[in-house]
């Protein structure tokens, strides 16, 4: 570093004594030993341009901008893991003024100004993206999240897939420590109020299971554990919980479409906020649990009619509307309650959870 600085300095003084292509010289030197030193890509751009030393133009102002914007990134991508989106904003903003096309700019800004509760702006900016790549699953959810058009019944496999491979790796620290999240933890707590059965004789299927934050409850009830979930990167995480007697990569109500009569409970914590109309899924469940058997799970509750695709990109439902759903499906509830799920930009998110038996 020390010699970069001296080296700089030299190539300054030349630069200022004429002698541009020995200073250009020592300027490609330090950018090679320091790909990201703006002020020697700045000043190497600025003799090459004016015809002072050999060289192209262009890309040597190419070099300044990928510099520029790179750094902008970074420190936009920081101020919005951290929530101070004014920042982020600031940040994504200059990044397009020096490149148009910087795609995670674009995006950057929809994420910062929906963190900000700007949801005309985000949803301008995620439209955006989506007529660039319209076959961005995440991109196309989200404006019709936050549109006035139509709206799906369900997120599609591929959004949900894409989303949580997206943040697997940081999945249990975003939701435990800044999300408080308590989904799991409250579905625990609901079947051990609803159930007299001795621990370690139940076959259980850990609906949507994700790292596996609920199977470390409900390993000590099972005789066998299957976990099933739409994301790889997440089922890699809960592999190594070591945990679970078989992990499935499917589409949920198709995953228990396929094995009647096979479990005695069904846990799902937080899945059902990806599924609008509840009726396929319930009804594939009652087929998957053996006669009697339990499922519990957790939706994010609204008291408008039915379900509703929310500005989130989830799904909330209205307790009336889910246990009407159930008797549907051919389930009597045994209990419901509502509770926190977590928390999300410093607010509650409320939720239902309740223990359905089939009948």
């Amino acid at each position: 570093m020390t010699d970069n600085i001296d080296r700089f300095d030299r190539a300054t003084e030349l630069a200022g004594r004429g002698k541009s292509e020995e200073a250009a010289a020592l300027y490609r030197d330090i950018l090679a030993a320091q790909p990201k030193h703006l002020a020697a890509a700045k000043a190497l751009a600025e003799i090459v341009e004016a015809g002072r030393a050999t060289g192209d133009g262009a890309a040597a102002r190419k070099a300044v901008t990928d510099i520029e914007t790179e750094s902008t990134y970074s420190v936009g991508k920081t101020a919005l893991a951290h929530g101070r989106f004014d920042v982020a904003i600031r940040c994504y903003r200059k990044i397009l003024d020096l490149d148009p096309d910087y795609d995670d700019a674009i995006w950057g800004l929809a994420e910062a100004h929906y963190g900000n509760r700007n949801l005309k702006e985000a949803l301008n900016w995620y439209r955006a993206y989506s007529d660039k790549y319209p076959e961005d699953h995440e991109a196309r959810h989200m404006v019709a999240a936050l549109g006035d058009g139509p709206k799906p019944v369900r997120a599609s496999d591929e959004y949900v897939r894409e989303t949580f491979d997206h943040f697997a790796e940081d999945f249990d620290k975003q939701l435990l420590e800044d999300l408080e999240y308590r989904a799991p933890k409250l579905i625990h707590t609901l079947f051990r109020d609803v159930s007299d059965g001795p621990p370690g004789g139940l076959d259980i299927l850990d609906a949507g299971c994700g790292t596996g934050l609920s199977g470390l409850d409900f390993r000590k009830y099972a005789r066998t554990l299957t976990g099933v979930d739409l994301s790889p990167e997440m089922l890699k995480l809960a592999k190594a919980r070591e945990i679970y007697d078989e992990l499935l990569e499917r589409e949920l109500a198709d995953c228990m479409r396929g094995q009647p009569g096979m479990f005695d409970l069904i846990v799902a914590a937080d899945v059902f906020c990806y599924i609008g109309d509840l009726a396929e899924t319930l009804a594939a469940a009652h087929i998957a649990l053996k006669p009697g058997g339990i499922l519990i799970f957790s939706v994010e509750a609204q008291s408008k009619r039915g379900y509703a695709l929310t500005g989130s990109g989830r799904y909330a439902h209205k307790p009336a509307y889910v246990r009407k759903s159930a008797r549907t499906a051919g389930f009597s509830e045994i209990t419901g309650r509502t509770d926190t799920l977590r928390m999300e930009y410093g607010e509650p998110v409320q939720g239902y959870l309740t223990a359905l038996k089939k009948t």
